[in-house]
């Protein structure tokens, strides 16, 4: 059998691979004084040279290079090739009948130059018909290998449009019976209003003018149609802005639905339902009251690092870097008209403090951690520390009471240590190790034994405090370390994290439910705190961002003013890094209060 023809001096075909490493990218021979470029690659010197003469890039990657300063002899693979053709030069001296593979080629362009002469019209044809015969199988086999390749994706494409057919018609068939489902309620709510409504009007007609006239005095204050129309207008044009997110969590609440559930109306459904109401509820946010955490104009320093409602939201606690916490009525604060506010009462500590948590038992018992490491606990009614626990070697960031227990109290560190204290003891209960800084802790509200924390491993900790040796689950997805962890309920946690993110886990599942992205959060912490449905949380261009929990896109956003001290009076905009600090919800409400860096404290209410 004849050789193919070799190519590229000395590659045979693009199968084979003996010379590959050697040959010059640009003239597809062996490499003649190899120089390699600044971006790693390696030409003959002449090839690059005149290469860079004409386009000033690297041919293989596009790479800028300036001139032949930015190019350097190869001398190890300089020497590689001289090895290779010393090689291949010894191996045709030591073999006499060694031919090389373009050895077939030039005997026979040789033998065609030399002898055609002597060639006769049978000859010739002869040659042509060989040739013509091995043409043509040549263009067959081409035409074979082209084909069965676009054979190949055809056959992979088909099967990947079949696949999106048969989910496409599964999603079809099951939005069509929930539009029957659907269809069903309706006919029967307009039913059961008809007949409501000729109720009424019987009773209406009963009456006399002067009870009609002081009912329609009454329902004054009614929607009217119009009004009607345009809340659902808006709720419609809401609802189209977020409609993907809509369609993934659609599909998700009804994923375990089988056709036998068809004739009733399917839990899925349900689920949707309320998150498509809770989501169109409200329409934007609406500033109630403005505080300031300093009256200092010349305090530069005035994060707000935490603030927190007592059991009964009466009262709230701000607390943060200039050592003070400061208690307010918030009935007071939302009855007065004037923006100057006065706290009820004023604690000051000896560190500067990075978390305050209220006690869900005792109204007045309110702790608190600080910089030092201390974990305090206030009587609030008289502004005097009650207790001081000393045992964290580092700064403590987090502190929070059990909702069940009351006397429980759990703290984390930058020591990597969990550690659980009590109002009855001096010294801690417990101590619970962790690999990494502990930036937050929670228990979970419905449990005294179960507790989450946050660290700087990326990941979210859920432990049964009844055995602290393992872990019940490690949530993994951030990117960054988790600077916040809160329950929406008794089962999923969300966690915010400096990768921009906040994540909604399940305590039975340790795979990420959704993510809510919109917000920058790359070094400060800057809040989060949830009323069950709603999750708000700060962010780095100083505002607040509010998302739902079934869409992973923030619903609503307010943006802080920039204030300035005295001293940064002359700044501009963009030179003022402020960022919203803390965030809380006023439980059962649909208000939160969100404060910056500067110290100012915005109460906003979902209208």
């Amino acid at each position: 059998k004849r050789q193919h023809p070799s190519v590229l001096n000395g590659v045979g075909g693009s199968f084979e691979d003996k010379t590959n490493d050697f040959l010059c990218p640009i003239c597809f021979e062996l490499i003649e004084e190899a120089h390699i470029t600044r971006c790693g690659h390696t030409f003959c010197f002449g090839c690059i040279a005149r290469s860079l003469e004409t386009y000033g890039r690297c041919p293989k990657c596009s790479f800028v290079l300036n001139g032949p300063e930015h190019i350097f002899p190869n001398f190890l693979l300089n020497e590689l090739i001289s090895k290779h053709k010393m090689q291949l030069k010894r191996k045709i001296e030591l073999t006499p009948n060694f031919e090389s593979p373009d050895a077939p080629v030039d005997s026979l362009r040789q033998f065609l130059a030399s002898e055609s002469e002597n060639l006769s019209l049978p000859d010739v044809n002869v040659i042509l018909e060989v040739l013509t015969q091995r043409k043509h199988i040549l263009e067959a086999e081409t035409c074979v290998a082209q084909n069965r390749l676009l054979h190949q994706f055809l056959e992979h494409l088909l099967n990947q449009k079949k696949t999106q057919l048969t989910l496409l018609a599964r999603e079809v068939d099951l939005i069509e019976r929930d539009i029957k489902d659907v269809e069903v309620i309706l006919k029967d709510a307009d039913a059961r209003r008809s007949e409501l409504e000729d109720k009424c009007k019987a009773v209406e007609n009963d009456l006399n003018q002067e009870m009609k006239d002081e009912e329609e005095s009454f329902n004054g204050s009614k929607k009217n149609p119009e009004n009607a129309m345009n809340t659902m207008s808006l709720c419609r044009k809401r609802m189209h802005a977020h409609f993907d997110d809509f369609v993934q969590c659609y599909f998700k609440s009804d994923s375990t639905k089988t056709a036998a559930e068809s004739t009733s109306t399917p839990s899925g459904l349900d689920v949707f339902r309320e998150n498509l109401v809770k989501f169109s509820r409200y329409s934007t946010l609406r500033p109630l009251a403005t505080l300031n955490y300093s009256s200092d104009i010349f305090n530069n320093s005035t994060i707000v690092s935490s603030i927190e409602f007592d059991k009964d939201n009466e009262l709230f606690a701000i607390a943060g870097v200039t050592k003070r916490i400061k208690v307010f009525d918030y009935a007071s604060v939302i009855r007065d008209v004037v923006d100057i506010h006065y706290p009820s009462i004023e604690m000051i500590s000896s560190s500067k403090i990075s978390c305050v948590s209220w006690n869900s038992y005792h109204k007045s018992t309110l702790a608190s951690s600080d910089y030092e490491g201390s974990v305090t606990v206030w009587d609030v009614s008289t502004g005097q520390r009650t207790k001081t626990f000393q045992e964290h070697e580092k700064r403590c960031w987090s502190v929070d009471f059990n909702d069940v227990d009351t006397r429980l109290i759990a703290s984390g560190s930058d020591d990597a240590r969990v550690k659980l204290w009590s109002l009855n003891m001096e010294h801690s209960v417990a101590s619970l190790e962790a690999k990494a800084n502990v930036c937050c802790v929670k228990f979970n509200p419905r449990s005294s034994c179960h507790l989450a924390f946050g660290s700087a491993d990326h990941c979210v900790h859920y432990y049964d405090l009844r055995n602290m040796k393992e872990a019940l689950c490690v949530f993994k997805g951030h990117r960054k370390a988790v600077s916040y962890v809160k329950f929406l309920n008794r089962e999923d946690i969300v966690s915010a994290s400096t990768d921009s993110q906040l994540k909604l886990w399940n305590i039975n599942s340790s795979h990420c439910l959704r993510s809510f992205v919109g917000h920058i959060n790359e070094k400060n912490f800057v809040g989060l705190a949830t009323n069950g449905d709603y999750v708000a949380c700060g962010s780095e261009n100083n505002s607040l961002f509010v998302y739902y929990k079934g869409l992973s896109k923030q619903i609503f956003s307010f943006k802080f003013d920039a204030v300035r001290s005295v001293l940064e009076k002359d700044k501009k905009d963009e030179d003022v890094n402020e960022f919203v600090s803390a965030v809380c919800w006023r439980q059962h409400s649909n208000v939160v209060v969100a404060a910056n860096s500067q110290g100012i404290i915005k109460i906003l209410e979902l209208c």
